[in-house]
């Protein structure tokens, strides 16, 4: 294990769950063969290797491909592990550039990209992945999207990510059975949903698993500004019961029950009654929703230990069944949301009776000519 990953500064459980997550990972590889584009492959055989067939090549079917962006953020993240540093950084003063002038170009043409797609998922988290958090959740769909080759489109940030967002959170030990996430490809793929989750579903660790495929518009609002209340599911231990029963008539009983939760921070001091709206018993499980809104960040663990009194770290089985969501209104007021491209159209052929826009990059020799 080397130095970085054994520092005493990092948990135990921590390092395990990132042993874990690096199996997974490595254990998606080997499901299929890759369908990742055939020069970011090369790279990381070359990354892997250190060697790199004909550059100059390579070089140029990555600006062919559109893939420049990806290949420098793929090489920034492999120094630590890249057999060759001279051909890192080689490649790097190669590929930097490029990469920045292909961030500045499609930043310019955001608008117009009519062949990007969002689309809404809806997972199940379950069994061996209920001990990953958010961020293993993201690196696995991640790698599944990557291997499948279903290319997801790049925000506009300094570094370049893949438009890929986990909705509401789910801490580590917590499962869901309809979870959102949002993804954006680059286009949309050429099959049928059913047939791009079914390959998603056969990449994926046993318990992550896709059932719901809805392209949006690029207006539609994140789940985190529609979610209201999350409705969740704990089966109680045996040996834990009669003292759940008995914390949860009080709390129930009670106008209000403050959780103090001993940070600097000026609401540090939370009500969870206020939190909690309803709360019952259903066989041996108890059922309660939780509110939303500015709140959702909050470790439902956490809040359920407050509660009956119990460490949070010993509760096992919670689940969230499901997340209300609140209307779009985004979805009825397309017209202010829509990219103006059509109209862009329309007023050329008004004005000159035929399409002649030409959008001028001054650092390309081949502008765009819509139309």
């Amino acid at each position: 294990m080397s130095a970085r990953t054994s520092h005493p500064s990092i948990p135990a459980e921590a390092l395990a769950r990132q042993a874990r997550l690096g199996a997974a990972l490595h254990a998606m590889e080997t499901v299929g063969p890759s369908l990742e584009p055939a020069c970011l492959q090369v790279l990381r055989s070359g990354i892997a290797t250190g060697a790199l067939p004909d550059q100059e090549i390579w070089i140029q079917t990555l600006q062919r491909e559109d893939l420049v962006e990806e290949a420098a953020e793929l090489l920034r993240a492999s120094r630590r592990g890249a057999e060759d540093l001279a051909l890192i950084q080689s490649l790097g003063s190669r590929l930097v550039p490029l990469a920045a002038k292909a961030q500045q170009r499609r930043t310019a043409l955001w608008q117009l990209d009519t062949r990007r797609t969002r689309v809404r998922l809806e997972y199940a988290k379950e069994n061996s992945v209920v001990g990953f958090d958010d961020g293993d959740l993201h690196a696995l769909f991640i790698q599944a999207f990557r291997l499948e080759g279903l290319p997801l489109a790049l925000d506009l940030g300094k570094r370049p990510r893949p438009l890929l967002s986990m909705g509401c959170p789910l801490p580590a030990g917590v499962g869901g059975q309809a979870e959102y996430m949002d993804a954006a490809l680059k286009q949309e793929p050429a099959e049928d949903p059913a047939q791009v989750m079914a390959r998603l579903n056969r990449r994926l660790p046993d318990g992550l698993r896709i059932h719901a495929w809805n392209v949006l518009p690029g207006f539609a609002s994140e789940i985190g500004d529609l979610a209201l209340r999350s409705l969740w599911r704990w089966e109680v231990p045996a040996d834990q019961r009669a003292a759940a029963e008995a914390k949860t008539a009080a709390f129930l009983a009670a106008e209000s029950w403050p959780w103090d939760r001993g940070t600097a921070k000026a609401d540090a001091s939370l009500d969870l009654r206020s939190l909690i709206t309803s709360m019952h018993w259903e066989s041996d499980a108890l059922c309660f929703a939780t509110r939303m809104g500015a709140f959702q960040a909050i470790n439902p663990l956490k809040m359920l230990g407050a509660l009956l009194g119990l460490d949070p770290a010993s509760l096992t089985g919670l689940v969230r069944q499901s997340v209300e969501l609140k209307p779009d209104a985004r979805m009825g007021q397309a017209e202010r949301f829509e990219p103006k491209l059509k109209n862009m159209y329309e007023d050329a052929v008004l004005l000159g009776g035929g399409s002649n826009i030409v959008l001028v990059d001054d650092d390309d020799d081949e502008p765009i000519r819509l139309g």
